[in-house]
């Protein structure tokens, strides 16, 4: 078999579709291309396709990447406009690669993620959000709901938070944030800004933030920190 990693957009009311039914778009459209698509072995067969890291629901993307496993060769260019044929308004395959083939896939190597988020404050007023304070607290908490309980908690993710910084653009204020991204443990960045937001003491809606995902950043053989693209 011969193994791919295409880079695709998430782009406009894409961004609302979940992780389980962009997978389900995914195999809709792998079936109507008539890709050879190689399966699992055992009494119950899938297709081997990987989404890599889920985005969260009403975050777009420009770097979002998807593994497959085929039984004949394709051009990688070829196998990307096969899918782009049948995908909706707002999902695009932009690049594809052939790779080694692994026994793990491209979600246990994913480290971190670069993040924008265009804030509804103008540039001329970055400093309203002190995040040089922000970042020189002891601890940085967010309210993450407790997987067995339901209830929110608290949680000091200080150290899932690797570059945090806000850049004026076009007369308005972008954060712009590296934050951990991994197969055990994710930082939402939307629960960052809410802590920022806070702690600023800012009259800012987070539906008001529309949020990015700009790139995933894995280990490579050597443990490298490359783009998911870059990785194998």
């Amino acid at each position: 078999m011969d193994r791919y990693v295409l880079r695709f957009e998430k782009k406009g009311n894409m961004r609302f579709i979940s992780h389980l039914d962009l997978v389900r778009l995914f195999k809709r459209a792998i079936k109507r291309a008539e890709i050879k698509v190689g399966y699992s072995n055992g009494y119950n067969p899938h297709e081997l396709i990987n989404v890599v890291q889920p985005l969260s629901l009403g975050y777009e993307s420009t770097a979002e990447y998807f593994e497959i496993d085929t039984l004949i060769p394709y051009e990688p260019e070829q196998l990307a406009a096969m899918l782009n044929e049948s995908m909706p308004e707002g999902i695009k395959f932009v690049s594809a690669r052939q790779t080694e083939r692994r026994s793990n896939n491209l979600s246990s190597a994913c480290v971190s993620a670069l993040y924008e988020s265009v804030l509804p404050l103008k540039s001329e007023n970055i400093s309203l959000l002190r995040l040089d304070s922000f970042l020189a607290q002891e601890s940085i908490t967010i309210l993450r709901k407790d997987k067995k309980t339901k209830e929110l908690k608290e949680k000091d993710v200080k150290n899932m938070i690797d570059s945090l910084r806000a850049e004026g653009r076009s007369g308005k204020a972008v954060l712009v944030m590296e934050l951990r991204c991994a197969s055990n443990e994710t930082l939402n960045p939307g629960k960052l800004i809410e802590s920022l937001i806070k702690f600023a003491g800012l009259d800012i809606d987070i539906d008001q933030c529309r949020i990015t995902r700009k790139e995933l950043l894995a280990k490579d053989s050597l443990g490298r920190k490359v783009t998911v693209f870059e990785a194998y």
